[in-house]
């Protein structure tokens, strides 16, 4: 039986910040943790350490954009009151403006933003073990809609499995039966 560590995606291919950093410096890592990953691969967010490299929080990629421009999490809230159509998304832009509007003073507002005032502290339903088996992290994930699991070993980071990493595993196994 296959283990979480086996399939997870590891810490070193992962965006990870400390959590005194800036969201600049959370941009930066990101476009460097391009490089570091695989192609085709995905991060669902940006890890945040302490100090001591233990596990704090972490950042998902929706929130910097929300971070950036406030007007944005006013946006999101309406469209998700008024449905998520295309014109309401669409009448909703014209009324806060475009992202163009937020990146304008991008560098600024990025150096301005602590991390610790964005990021989210994960439950304990969010975080498992490498040791776990791969079909425990999968029923965890199915039936509680999370797309992905913090992986600690104690208080340190190991990695992510995520939705992505358990179905690339079923898709082999599939392969490889002979019918």
């Amino acid at each position: 039986m296959k283990r979480v560590k086996e399939l997870m995606t590891g810490v070193s291919a992962i965006p990870v910040v400390e959590e005194n950093a800036t969201l600049f410096e959370v941009v930066l890592e990101i476009g460097g943790a391009g490089t570091k990953r695989a192609a085709g691969a995905a991060f669902p967010a940006v890890l945040v350490v302490d100090k001591d490299k233990r596990f704090a929080g972490f950042l998902e990629l929706g929130k910097i954009l929300l971070a950036l421009d406030p007007g944005y999490g006013e946006l999101a809230e309406s469209a998700r009151k008024r449905g998520l159509s295309f014109d309401t998304i669409r009448s909703e832009l014209q009324r806060f403006g475009p992202l163009e509007d937020a990146l304008e003073d991008l560098c600024k507002k990025a150096a301005d933003i602590s991390i610790k005032s964005v990021m989210s502290i994960p439950g304990q339903d969010r975080i498992t073990g490498g040791e776990v088996s791969i079909s425990e992290a999968a029923y965890r994930m199915a039936v509680s809609g999370m797309d992905y699991l913090f992986v600690l070993k104690g208080t340190l980071l190991e990695g992510i499995i995520s939705l992505s990493d358990v179905m690339g595993h079923i898709c082999e196994t599939v392969r490889a039966c002979r019918l």
